[in-house]
């Protein structure tokens, strides 16, 4: 059976092959055609990898012989480019061997720090779960699956760290003096509560912005998988500082600044503004703090949107003014 089911799809990946040497052929001489031929035929050799690879003894999986259909799902799913260059990074640096059972996975993660397998299970998986769609099988699947397995979970736990009110105080104190960009991105990290991902695509290219009743509003729209940002909620400070801003601001910068000048990570301002938002001194109900940072789901239903829509509206002019009187603390001139 399983020879049969083996030769079957080898005959259908020839029959694709040919199909496309025949388009190639009637259109020669056209690269964009040249093009579509050599991106849908790497597809066609890596299947037909996997194809090669059943054996009495189960299933082999190669990174290298699969890596451009890899590198077009990442992207046809629109990774994020920094994130897809860091997964085929770990890949690249870590899937020496052809894996064939879940002992070669372990033997990939034993020797990597904390951190490195943080990031190689990421990219293992997602590796995994392109295979799985391009070869629909439910014995592969179940060899996948066994792979999943062996991928050690992160060690990490639940990071529960929140930022004092005086670490942020003292950010604000030395952002003042460096470039614009910077004091942009960071300003626009605390007010938002959003993630540096959303904020640096806002930097690169800023929407019509709208104005209420003490800040203002912009569209977002990202949306990547659980992660979904509808809008930006904003202070005026910030705002005029935006206006000011005539360069693009790149996410790998801001993450570097923040580092090197020793300031509260993104993820932790992230942190602080919830906790702030939700604290008993703003007492802003969790579902809106939710909907501010952006942790409503994309099939919310349209009458729920519109009541958090209004709730985050008439809610976050606390937290903008808390920002704000954090400012007058530090000093921080009008922009």
């Amino acid at each position: 059976m399983a020879e049969e089911k083996i030769s079957e799809l080898k005959r259908r990946v020839d029959e694709q092959r040919k199909a496309l040497g025949s388009l190639a052929e009637s259109l020669e001489g056209e690269d964009r055609f040249k093009d579509l031929r050599e991106r849908v035929e790497k597809p066609c050799e890596a299947l037909r990898f996997l194809a090669a690879g059943v054996s009495g003894e189960g299933f082999v999986l190669s990174w290298t012989e699969t890596r451009q259909l890899f590198l077009q799902y990442l992207e046809f799913k629109r990774y994020e480019p920094a994130n897809a260059r860091n997964m085929l990074n770990y890949l690249d640096r870590f899937v020496k061997e052809p894996i064939k059972e879940p002992l070669d996975v372990m033997r990939v993660f034993s020797p990597l720090t904390a951190g490195q397998r943080h990031h190689l299970n990421r990219a293992l998986r997602a590796w995994f779960k392109c295979l799985e769609i391009n070869r629909p099988n439910g014995q592969f699947k179940g060899f996948l699956d066994g792979l999943r397995k062996a991928i050690p979970k992160d060690e990490v736990g639940i990071d529960i760290k929140i930022p004092e009110e005086t670490q942020i105080v003292s950010d604000l104190k030395r952002i003042r003096n460096d470039p614009l960009p910077y004091q942009v991105a960071y300003n626009l990290l605390l007010d938002s509560g959003l993630r540096l991902v959303e904020v640096a695509k806002l930097l690169s290219d800023f929407p019509e912005t709208e104005r209420m009743e003490g800040f203002y509003r912009c569209p977002v729209g990202l949306f990547r998988g659980s992660k979904q940002a509808y809008y930006c909620y904003l202070t005026e400070y910030t705002f005029q500082l935006i206006q000011k801003l005539k360069e693009k601001v790149d996410r790998a910068s801001i993450q570097k600044w923040h580092q090197n000048h020793n300031y509260t990570r993104p993820k932790y301002l992230r942190k602080f503004a919830n906790d702030m938002i939700t604290s008993e001194r703003l007492n802003v109900p969790e579902s809106v703090a939710d909907f501010i940072q952006g942790r409503v789901p994309r099939s919310i239903g349209a009458k729920h949107y519109m009541r958090l829509k209004r709730k985050a509206d008439q809610f976050y002019p606390r937290y903008a003014e808390y920002v704000t009187e954090l400012r007058r603390r530090v000093e921080v001139p009008e922009a």
